[in-house]
Parts: C-alpha cells; structure tokens; sequence
C-alpha cells in the first residue's frame, strides 16, 4: 500500500492541503498520515518554556491532528486509514526523518509562504497545493525545464514518472519559457527522449517576458493536473535561474518538485 504524508500545521492552506490528500488517497488506495512538528524553539527561542505550558501546547496538537483526522475520515466516507503523528523539534529536521520512516509516494505540503519555508529538500517527491485546489483524476502533468535541462538532461525520477502513469493513466508534456534573451535559440528535445524512454512527452516551447508569466500563461490556455519542478541540490528552492519561489508559491495548480 501506498503511504502519503501530510505535513500539518491547522491553517487553512494546511487543512486544504490536506483535503487534497485525503481525496487522493482515497482514489488510489493509499495510507494518509498526518504528521504535525512542535518547534518550542520557534515559540520561545530564548526564554525557557514551562513544562505546563509545554504539556498545553503538545494536547492541543494532538487534539487538533485528532480532530483533522476524524473529518478526514468522514470526508471520504471511511474509505481510508489515517494515522497521526506528533513530533517535536526542527520542522525540517522532523519531517524529513519521517519521511524516510514512512517512504512515502509523495509529500503533501500547502502553498502558504510559512509553511514551505519551513521544509528545505526533501528525500521524496513534494507535491505543493494551492490554496484552493480540489483533486481531481490526474490526466495532464507538465514536466517545465529550462534550457539546460533539455539540452543537457536530468535525473528524472523515472520510477515515479511510471507510478504516476500506470495509478492515474496520466500524460506527460515537457514546458520550456524562451525568455527574451533566450528565443532564438532552439534547444535539442533529443536527450529528454532518451531519458524519458517509453513516457515520450510532447514538448511545448513558450515565448514570455518572463519564465513565471510564460508558465502560467500557458496554464490558463491548456488543463494542467499537475506541474513538476526539479530543483538543484542543494536546497528547496535553489532552482536553475529560470526558476523562482513565485512560480511554487502561486501557481494555480499543485507543484510537484522532485
């Protein structure tokens, strides 16, 4: 069985997010499982917190994840187990140590500044929601790539690529923005197919003043499931240059970056 977690914190992207999840576990048959993180650093970083107040803030996480995983379950009529976790300590730290607990098929997390600062890279596949996304049966994912990563290649995560197409039946596009700078030249498609083997995507070139308005131009004009990123290695958002936190952090479809 499929296991997906959801990193929790009760507001209202968060709750969305996973709504989101929720729906889409039930759809696949997956595990959900809640984890919400106490950073008593982040409450008080330098004047020690008491333990009452310690004991306060711990029940009213649990009851709160409780609470979230009861509608959950109503929401999807019993369809689905959802399990609830509580950690305490750094948000990065914690839900990356959980993520390798539970191998997820994908981490859910909501599209709220606050709450993807908090996650730096993670070791699977971070699917991001929009406030006010509703799932939906995944036919159409955009792979967007810059310039770079058509001619040169990257480490697509080809096992999830298969996941995605054999759960969800879905197909794949590649999208590449030409920048002003950039429309003359025309990248090779030939690297990617070699990659991407028997997924055989087609390839959309878009001209834009910018990569963000070229992306979400294109998203208004074409049904979009799914919009998947490659970030470099070092961090979340150290995206190659054409890249940016704005296009995660309001895009109109969820953004999976693996």
């Amino acid at each position: 069985m499929k296991n997906i977690v959801v990193a929790v914190d009760f507001t209202e992207s968060s709750n969305n997010a996973a709504h989101y999840a929720a729906d889409m576990a039930a759809a696949i048959g997956a595990e959900l499982h809640l984890v919400h993180v106490l950073d008593f650093r982040a409450i008080h970083p330098e004047v020690p917190v008491p333990d009452y107040l310690l004991d306060e803030v711990r029940d009213s996480g649990l009851n709160s994840l409780e609470s979230l995983a009861t509608e959950l379950r109503s929401r999807t009529g019993q369809k689905i187990s959802v399990i609830t976790d509580l950690e305490t300590g750094a948000v990065e730290r914690r839900v990356k140590d959980f993520s390798w607990w539970k191998k997820p098929f994908v981490v859910v997390r909501g599209a709220s500044r606050g709450e993807i600062a908090e996650i730096g890279r993670l070791p699977f596949p971070l699917l991001i929601i929009p406030p006010d996304a509703a799932f939906r049966q995944l036919r159409n994912i955009v792979i967007a790539c810059d310039e770079e990563e058509i001619n040169n290649g990257v480490p697509v995560p080809m096992e999830f690529l298969r996941e995605l197409r054999d759960v969800f039946h879905a197909h794949f596009d590649v999208l590449h923005v030409a920048t002003k700078h950039q429309v003359s030249a025309t990248p090779s498609f030939s690297e990617w197919r070699a990659t991407l083997m028997d997924q055989f995507p087609e390839l959309h070139f878009v001209s834009a003043a910018t990569v963000e308005e070229g992306i979400h131009d294109y998203l208004n004009h074409h049904t979009v499931d799914w919009l998947i990123v490659f970030p470099k290695k070092k961090g979340l958002f150290d995206f190659h240059k054409s890249f940016s936190r704005q296009i995660v952090l309001h895009c109109p479809v969820p953004v999976t970056i693996v």
